[in-house]
């Protein structure tokens, strides 16, 4: 069983990967001429190898799970369920630009500030790690609430390393309650695209969530307005959340 991932920095947006394999490849939306793995379960694994190979810059990065850390491996065996969760997309916005300006030391740097960052805020709101896109995370979390305080305390933290040290990067989050597929830590469905096309949606600073995710609570947010999300059919309410 193959995994596939695209080092965004390497990527030049040749666009072999999206040609070879169109189902398993996108173009990354808010990074022009940058590719994205959206469905690599959908192809035979010659394939995804093959258009790893095309791939000029070697940017996409296939693993074998049988080589996979212990941790990476952790939940990944088991039977598959229903779930109802929400899920939560985070991304740096413009980080090919931050790196070039950054250099890829100071980079680096800032990279592992906002990984252990934002981890902690997952933890301490009883979110679950899924994944990592090398600069966002894929975060699943057992109730709304959760997600959208967890949500607002990362915008809340960025926000005050902004003002007291000049900087932080600006991240955009998506957030989506819905059902899905699970099979060990890992969460396939319809529900988990809608949420990272969410996410795509946002902008740098903004917190994006469908209007159904948030009809529970009682944050305040922008009134809700309807968008077409890339690859699906049905167009999809969506609220900002005040997080200020």
């Amino acid at each position: 069983m193959l995994r596939a991932r695209v080092d965004r920095h390497k990527c030049i947006g040749a666009g072999n990967c999206i040609t070879l394999a169109p189902s398993a490849f996108d173009w990354l939306a808010g990074e022009y001429g940058k590719a994205e793995v959206v469905g690599p379960e959908t192809i035979e694994d010659e394939l995804l190898l093959a258009a790893a190979t095309a791939c000029p810059t070697s940017a996409i990065v296939v693993e074998e799970v049988e080589d996979l850390l212990p941790w990476q491996l952790r939940g990944k065996a088991g039977p598959s369920r229903r779930v109802l969760k929400t899920f939560m997309f985070t991304d740096i916005v413009g980080s090919t630009n931050l790196v070039e300006v950054l250099g890829d030391e100071a980079w680096e740097t800032l990279l592992r500030w906002h990984d252990a960052t934002l981890r902690e805020l997952f933890a301490s709101h009883l979110g679950e790690e899924v994944s990592s896109t090398g600069d966002g995370f894929f975060v699943g979390f057992d109730s709304p609430e959760q997600a959208l305080t967890a949500a607002v305390a990362i915008q809340r933290r960025l926000a005050e390393h902004r003002a007291k040290n000049g900087f932080a990067p600006q991240i955009r989050i998506g957030l989506h309650a819905s059902d899905a597929t699970q099979t060990g830590a890992q969460f396939t469905g319809k529900g988990v695209h809608e949420a990272a096309r969410i996410a795509a949606m946002a902008l740098g600073g903004e917190i994006l969530a469908s209007a159904a995710t948030v009809a529970d609570s009682q944050v305040s947010t922008s009134g809700a307005r309807s968008v077409m999300l890339k690859g699906l059919s049905e167009p999809m309410e969506v609220v900002a959340v005040d997080w200020r």
